[in-house]
């Protein structure tokens, strides 16, 4: 094998263990600062689920990046291996920082970037419909987690105590469950989308192992944005974190049918929100959320600028 298509493979493998590192806090961060999991044991949990979700359902997304957006080969793998780099480079440094970023905003940004430069044709017209999903998408989970905390508060007045607390239980697993499972079909194609298209592997072995390295991202180095989601944001009870990961879960979910690469980032954030409604706009951390947002613009553009820098430097030294 050679030397680029070895950086190629450990950049993309790089790509998704920052998946884990920054997403897992979407999927669970919610039932830790509900106080219903550990870290340890929602970042396990997380790492199971997204890996069958990568593996079972993500040649959806890994088509849409690795063809739809720009043909791999008119780009050149210096160019590919330029822009998941960058994607990777600041998703690590927003993950270290504790703020939750869309990888899938990094790694679009970066190879729109790149493409440009090396005068490669772009789809703009998939990047535009993508766009357009990525401002909907947090209003939809909102709206979803909003609904869903209202029936489940208005189903569960017949039951005693002593019930509820078990089946809060069981829902909010499940619903950070189902988001993990999620965020592993969708967010896959970001990592090795650009490796199946180059025919280094195949869509079943691509998605086996950035499953993998998705589940050891969230395993090794997601705490910190775990910290962020958990009770950065807003205060969270157990019904919350359920009604929260359920309307990320269906969000992100949906648009994995579409096979759109999306934000489980924005899906959480509109959940959180959207109980937060419930409970009053006051309870929410509105500086917490301006951070967020800030990341979401910046990513795109960050990623895009630096991948540009990495591949002038890349094929001047290669």
């Amino acid at each position: 094998m050679e030397v680029i298509t070895v950086l190629l493979v450990l950049v993309s493998l790089f790509i998704g263990w920052n998946i884990g590192a920054n997403d897992s806090a979407n999927c669970m961060g919610t039932s830790v600062g509900a106080g219903i999991l550990n870290y340890k044991k929602a970042a396990l949990l997380v790492g199971i689920f997204a890996l069958a979700g990568a593996f079972l359902q993500g040649g959806n997304t890994i088509s849409t990046v690795g063809k739809g957006i720009v043909d791999p080969v008119s780009l050149g793998s210096i160019a590919v291996i330029s822009a998941l780099l960058a994607a990777a480079v600041f998703v690590s440094i927003s993950t270290y920082k504790g703020i939750p970023v869309s990888t899938t905003q990094a790694v679009i940004g970066a190879i729109a970037a790149v493409a440009v430069a090396v005068q490669a044709t772009v789809n703009w017209g998939l990047i535009g419909k993508m766009f357009l999903y990525w401002l909907i998408s947090p209003f939809l989970a909102l709206i979803l987690s909003y609904i869903a905390y209202l029936i489940l508060d208005k189903s569960l007045r017949r039951y005693s105590f002593m019930i509820i607390d078990k089946l809060i239980y069981v829902l909010v697993l499940g619903s950070g469950i189902f988001l993990a499972y999620s965020l592993g079909a969708n967010n896959v194609g970001n990592a090795m989308g650009l490796v199946v298209s180059s025919d280094i592997m195949t869509p079943v072995i691509a998605g086996l192992l950035g499953g993998l390295f998705i589940a050891f991202g969230s395993i090794s180095f997601g705490k910190n944005v775990m910290k962020t989601v958990s009770n950065g944001i807003m205060a969270l009870d157990a019904r919350m974190a359920f009604a929260a990961q359920l309307g990320g879960g269906i969000t992100v979910y949906l648009l994995t049918a579409l096979a759109i690469p999306t934000s489980t980032s924005h899906a959480i954030i509109g959940g959180i929100a959207g109980v937060g409604l419930v409970k009053g706009v006051a309870s929410i951390n509105k500086k917490e959320v301006k951070r967020v947002v800030k990341g979401w613009i910046v990513t795109p553009l960050l990623s895009a600028v630096v991948a540009v820098i990495i591949f002038f430097i890349l094929k001047t030294i290669l």
